[in-house]
């Protein structure tokens, strides 16, 4: 939940480290990659990726897979996306891989502008397993920035039944709403955003949270003043929530700068700054 959203896969980034299940009677060396792999393990756990990938480098061919897997997710979270292509390709290519490895070599590929490679990834896991709602989403994403909005809704539905009844995930939602907003099929808009509504108790966070998306569908009509109200209710019901009244906040200011009463936007873009100073959306407007 955050003002304006990375749309593809928010680092949703997965690792699965390979287990090395040895027998009693195992070897000096072999006690060495155990110790190795541990201190890996670690080191990534505290998010010390640099010198994971260090010790990584030393590991020898018999835990190729391992390698491969370990550096190319290490070289992600610190947007080296060239290298961890390098070795996730690596992986696939040599190791029995899992729909993780390819759907964090499809999130690299998409970092360094290769949507088609990206789509591949993420179509081969589709294919495989028809039920991994993050892999759906994303073939959305590159359908969607691509312009091919129709078929981004059909890919951002089935991510979103696959996950209704559990786990939802708001960035589905979100992108879902956005797709047929802009395709201007609000009455199905309003449709998904309702049925989705009606998961939740009216006193949750998520409650308020769609409440919020379904403003959106509003402000696509241009029925500003409906966005704005439900948007107010939102904040009037008390909620503490940072991210929530940060996107709260940046829709009326969002809104209230389409109708050009920039007074009110100010005050929006104030309480946005007062939230987080540094938030990038800010750059966008204007205001003393």
């Amino acid at each position: 939940m955050d003002g304006k959203h990375n749309t593809m896969n928010k680092n949703k980034l997965l690792l699965t480290f390979l287990l090395f299940l040895l027998l009693a009677g195992k070897t000096f060396s072999q006690e060495l990659v155990i110790d190795q792999m541990n201190r890996i393990q670690r080191l990534i756990q505290m998010g010390n990726y640099e010198s994971a990938i260090e010790y990584a480098k030393d590991l020898g061919d018999d835990v190729k897979c391992g390698k491969n897997e370990i550096l190319g997710y290490c070289y992600y979270q610190l947007s080296k996306y060239k290298s961890a292509i390098v070795h996730y390709e690596q992986y696939i290519e040599y190791c029995e891989s899992s729909s993780v490895q390819r759907i964090n070599l499809g999130d690299s590929y998409s970092k360094t502008n290769q949507p088609n490679k990206a789509k591949e990834q993420f179509l081969f896991v589709n294919q495989s397993d028809r039920n991994y709602s993050l892999a759906q989403f994303n073939i959305g994403v590159v359908e969607y920035n691509q312009g091919n909005k129709e078929e981004a809704v059909t890919r951002f539905t089935a991510a979103i039944n696959n996950t209704k009844n559990g786990g939802l995930d708001f960035d589905y939602v979100e992108m879902q709403i956005k797709a047929l907003v802009e395709l201007k099929k609000f009455d199905s808009a309003f449709e998904s955003i309702d049925s989705i509504l009606k998961i939740w108790r009216k006193d949750t966070l998520e409650y308020k949270y769609t409440l919020i998306i379904k403003s959106t569908i509003f402000g696509g009509k241009k029925e500003y003043q409906k966005a704005i109200k439900m948007l107010d209710d939102v904040i009037d019901s008390g909620i503490d929530h940072e991210a929530v009244l940060f996107d709260a906040y940046y829709f009326k200011l969002d809104f209230y700068s389409k109708m050009k009463n920039m007074g009110k936007a100010c005050i929006m873009y104030q309480k946005l700054k007062d939230l987080r100073p540094e938030a990038q959306v800010l750059k966008k407007y204007k205001c003393g």
